[in-house]
């Protein structure tokens, strides 16, 4: 059996929706767990992009780049037009001007500049894409089935007996060998980790939940269990922020409403 250490929350996929991000911190709080990991995606699609790296900044133990957090430093190539939208406007929110003498906005653009697309600890790896690609490569949960040679290699790319990921904004578990792709229902919210088996933990999305939950959803991690936490907050508060907000979508804002 696996070795038990101290509790680790990890989320994801945060997207600028501070109500999600303090409701799930707050839980996190409240099971007494310490450490937090963010598999990166604190930005775009949300309305407050800066309130929320300002609180993974001082909530979290590790912070790492999404493709989202990369497309506001650089460009929204192949985004679509929701996703280019919210991500043009954060860069414009996030971006020092060349006279900048605002010590917070260059401290928030180093933040995001500055952003590991990948983290190892003992036993495990986190990233917010795959193993394989860290930053953009989707892990879906169509893989074993539809394409098991992207699986396979994805697995021997895999340093550690299990990896955690986000990026697709569906929970559940991917088993090497094993065509089914575990979602939470199968599990009862919780896995117990084999030392038999590899597996690669979508942890799900704190601010963009898209496996028609509405609730934000997280794991805590043991060493030997990982546990699937799913809170609610107030949705309709975020909608109506992205609705008032004509340089983001509003499709960004309602689709929270049926988590999709």
């Amino acid at each position: 059996m696996p070795e038990a250490h101290e509790p680790i929350a990890i989320i994801s996929d945060v997207h600028g929706n501070l109500e999600a991000l303090t409701a799930v911190i707050d839980d996190i709080r409240g099971q007494g767990v310490r450490v937090i990991y963010n598999l990166g995606d604190t930005v775009g699609y949300g309305p407050d992009p800066m309130e929320c790296i300002d609180l993974v900044d001082a909530a979290c133990a590790v912070n790492l780049c999404g493709n989202h957090d990369y497309a506001v430093l650089f460009d929204a190539e192949d985004f679509n037009p929701i996703a280019k939208k919210s991500v043009d406007y954060h860069r414009k929110l996030l971006r020092p001007p060349y006279d900048n003498d605002d010590e917070e906005v260059t401290r928030r653009w180093d933040w995001l500049a500055n952003l590991e697309p990948m983290h190892e600890d003992k036993g495990f790896e986190a990233m917010h894409g795959s193993p394989r690609q860290p930053i953009t490569e989707y892990v879906l949960p169509s893989d074993p089935e539809m394409d098991p040679l992207k699986t396979a290699d994805i697995f021997s790319a895999m340093s550690q007996h299990i990896a955690f990921v986000g990026h697709t904004h569906f929970p559940g578990i991917l088993e090497e060998n094993n065509e089914s792709f575990l979602m939470l229902s199968t599990i009862a919210s919780r896995y117990r980790v084999n030392e038999a088996v590899r597996a690669i933990v979508n942890v799900g999305s704190v601010g963009q939940p898209r496996d028609r939950n509405p609730r934000s959803c997280y794991v805590i991690y043991d060493g030997q269990m990982v546990s699937y936490r799913r809170i609610e907050y107030d949705v309709e508060k975020t909608v109506q922020k992205i609705l008032s907000q004509p340089e983001i979508h509003p499709a960004s804002g309602l689709r929270l409403r049926d988590g999709r």
